[in-house]
């Protein structure tokens, strides 16, 4: 069934466009005690202010040409002056690590005590971001204007500098993410690291990191991220399984007819055949996660939209970089089961969506043409 935004409208539903979604908050969570945080600040219009990046994504990590960012006037004021104003204003506040890349910011924040009364993150970042965006327009201020040939009468009062109306440094919010577990951390200092990996591999390696926001497979439309490539070949295979046996009803994965299927269809990778899933079940799971760390091809679902700056977490992006994955997300999902679900049944479960998904991976391993809609 087509699920362009047309279709959808003529249908009576509301398509979910892509957003960037940098400015969600944790309702639940109290930002003026104790957590741990990782927070990004984007320039707005995303212009590369920060410095420019230099490197080779094939340099071995610690030699000069391993990829990093050179910093620009106004970067350096921000990493010498700005971030440490941070913990001398709130020394309740250690900053664990920064990544400034040309047009954005992450920063690893720490609140180890309660911060003062009335206090919350939210004005920690807006402190900061004042400093930074008062060294730019330092940084920036163009000659003063010469006088008139005329001389003004004596008693002209000049401007107020506080009349200049001051363009904005960075986009309005930010986004945070609370870190609650060891292995987050990790994952999070890993991925602030290689950040300018990341982003000159994407810059060097463009035909394995391609980002087409809307392209049409077959009947459906998708956004993508990666080697685009794969819909291109001709032997795909669905890999599709329940959570339970209908026979049985134990696990799927703890059945010997799922272990002898997972070893076939892994085996059929090994030969060139690009595996298709959402991944969802377990079963999914385990054959969509042992192909990718074998470096073998996946074109992988998921349900979560795929905007102009979304990137996939570091395994997966990893395996773009290797030409080995294509992950899709499909417009408007919700909107389409709903159109053929009976009124009033609300949203859509996530078993509604498992097999929806897996019917979308069926017909991506039945075509080879895909049609850009935008770019």
């Amino acid at each position: 069934m087509p699920t362009s935004k047309e279709e959808l409208l003529r249908r009576g539903l509301k398509p979910h466009d892509i957003q960037h979604n940098q400015h969600r908050r944790a309702e639940w969570q109290h930002y003026g005690d104790c957590g741990l945080y990782m927070v990004t600040l984007c320039i707005d219009g995303r212009h590369p202010l920060f410095g420019h990046l230099e490197g080779n994504i094939k340099a071995k990590r610690g030699t000069a040409d391993f990829p990093h960012i050179v910093l620009s006037p106004l970067g350096r004021t921000i990493l010498e002056e700005e971030l440490p104003k941070i913990s001398r204003l709130y020394p309740q506040i250690e900053m664990w690590q920064a990544s400034i890349m040309p047009d954005h910011i992450h920063l690893l924040l720490y609140i180890r005590e309660p911060l003062p009364q009335g206090k919350h993150l939210g004005h920690i970042i807006s402190s900061f971001k004042g400093g930074c965006s008062r060294a730019w327009w330092a940084q920036t201020a163009t000659a003063v204007v010469p006088a008139p040939a005329v001389v003004p009468a004596p008693a002209a009062v000049p401007v107020a500098s506080a009349t200049v109306k001051h363009p904005a440094l960075f986009e309005a919010g930010y986004h945070d993410r609370i870190i609650k577990r060891p292995g987050m951390l990790d994952n999070i200092k890993r991925y602030m690291a290689d950040n300018p990996l990341r982003a000159l591999m994407r810059r060097q390696l463009p035909h394995l990191m391609e980002r087409r926001l809307h392209l049409r497979i077959g009947t459906h439309e998708y956004a993508a991220f990666g080697a685009l490539f794969l819909l291109k070949r001709a032997e795909k295979e669905q890999v599709f399984y329940h959570r339970r046996d209908k026979d049985t009803g134990i696990p799927t994965e703890l059945t010997e007819g799922y272990k002898r299927q997972k070893e076939h269809q892994l085996a059929e990778a090994r030969t060139g055949v690009v595996l298709v899933s959402p991944g969802i079940s377990k079963g999914e799971s385990l054959v969509i996660d042992a192909a990718i760390d074998e470096g073998l091809s996946v074109i992988h679902l998921q349900k979560k939209p795929i905007e102009r700056y979304w990137k996939p977490e570091l395994r997966r992006f990893q395996a773009c970089a290797r030409g080995a994955l294509l992950i899709l997300s499909p417009w408007g999902l919700d909107e389409e089961i709903m159109g053929t679900a009976p009124k009033g049944t609300g949203t859509p479960s996530d078993y509604a969506r498992f097999h929806h998904l897996n019917d979308l991976a069926a017909e991506i391993c039945n075509t080879t043409d895909a049609t850009l809609l935008m770019q």
